[in-house]
């Protein structure tokens, strides 16, 4: 009887490490997915339509903002920028996935 409830309890605690496990993998899967889309994909093209803006100030001033390491600070923003956005974009709640629709159920 006792035996029985501990190969319960442990069948129970591995499930669980399981589903964790999985939950887990499925989340850093997701991150490394979004992270390739965005500096792949997305960001060059953002940087590219600032430079094409930035491509008319004198060259004292592209120095000077170079100097100032503005061009760093611009990537850092843009890139937590296009992260959240794809993040919001991409990964959507299953309650709201549900309400879609063309899930089969």
């Amino acid at each position: 009887m006792i035996w029985q409830w501990i190969v319960d309890g442990i069948a129970r605690l591995l499930v669980q490490l399981k589903l964790a496990a999985a939950g887990i993998a499925g989340r850093i899967l997701s991150t490394f997915g979004l992270t390739i889309v965005t500096f792949e994909a997305l960001l060059p093209q953002l940087k590219a339509f600032i430079l094409q803006h930035v491509g008319g100030l004198s060259p004292q001033a592209q120095q000077t903002l170079g100097y100032l390491g503005v061009g760093v600070v611009f990537s850092m923003i843009l890139s937590a920028l296009t992260i959240r956005l794809a993040w919001k974009v991409f990964i959507i709640p299953t309650s709201i996935a549900n309400q879609i629709g063309g899930s089969g159920s």
